[in-house]
């Protein structure tokens, strides 16, 4: 069996989800917010949940994002 097709978790991995990641542009619109709003939730690390591929470069796991949007609606704490 290669590396590629061990199922063990290694520390700094992702597990891509099947329909892949999002980028910015989708998870605004999944939201209906502008792009500028995501990207504060990522600077300033507000909760928004997203997947570091390198320096400045971010992409959403649609599954953490719907969660998230969940959660916030549980929590009556709407962006």
């Amino acid at each position: 069996m290669d590396e590629c097709n061990q199922q063990e978790r290694r520390p700094g991995l992702v597990a891509v989800p099947e329909g892949g990641l999002w980028d910015c542009e989708r998870v605004a619109a999944f939201l209906g917010v502008s792009k500028s709003w995501v990207w504060k939730q990522v600077r300033e690390n507000l909760g928004l949940p997203y997947v570091t591929l390198g320096a400045r470069n971010y992409r959403f796991d649609p599954a953490k994002v719907r969660a998230w949007v969940q959660a916030q609606s549980k929590s009556g704490q709407a962006g």
